[in-house]
């Protein structure tokens, strides 16, 4: 499975047609809106048998004065919020649905905003790579607010179901959430 680039690799893309694009966008604004309405179930069905997705956490890196500048990926830990793949994102789904989420219960009520959407061809056949821009607003309960903005780098795979999420990666603009329940995020 390819790799998500990096910022610096995307000047080298290879475009994709518009109507490939709009395909993506409905891909992301569909997925968006499965997971805003709980349809868990069904949003598995966007995955791909081996779909990896994680969020990883971020560091704070010091710029060195006439050294290189410090990117993104710098900024990138090992260590990851969580690091899921098709089963045990299932797993997650499951559990919703026996009402011993504590956690989510009440449930969270979520927002994602999907935005400036970039394709280019994949490495694989029928892949490509997708940069998405995305605020997810969170509540719960009276005074349980948290908001998450990032950048998504995913790979969509192009099958004969349409669609699915073969990869994602979220990379948030924050180094510490304000929340213990990541678990909306997928």
């Amino acid at each position: 499975m390819s790799q998500p680039p990096e910022s610096s690799e995307r000047a080298e893309s290879s475009p994709v047609s518009l109507e490939e694009l709009h395909a993506v966008e409905q891909f992301l604004y569909r997925e968006a809106r499965m997971l805003d309405e709980r349809l868990y179930t069904e949003w598995l069905g966007l995955l791909a048998d081996d779909c990896s997705y994680k969020v990883p956490t971020r560091e704070n890196v010091q710029a060195v004065r006439g050294g290189a500048p410090v990117t993104v990926e710098d900024e990138l830990a090992a260590v990851c919020y969580f690091e899921d793949d098709k089963l045990s994102l299932l797993a997650k789904v499951l559990r919703l649905g026996t009402g011993t989420s504590w956690g989510e219960n009440p449930p969270s009520r979520t927002r994602r905003l999907v935005s400036n959407v970039e394709a280019e061809r994949g490495d694989g056949p029928g892949e490509l790579k997708v940069y998405s821009n995305l605020l997810l607003h969170r509540s719960r309960r009276v005074d349980e607010v948290s908001q998450f903005v990032g950048q998504r780098r995913d790979v969509l795979r192009q099958t004969d179901k349409g669609l699915l999420l073969a990869e994602r990666v979220v990379v948030l603009d924050m180094n510490i959430c304000d929340s213990s329940h990541m678990g909306n995020f997928f």
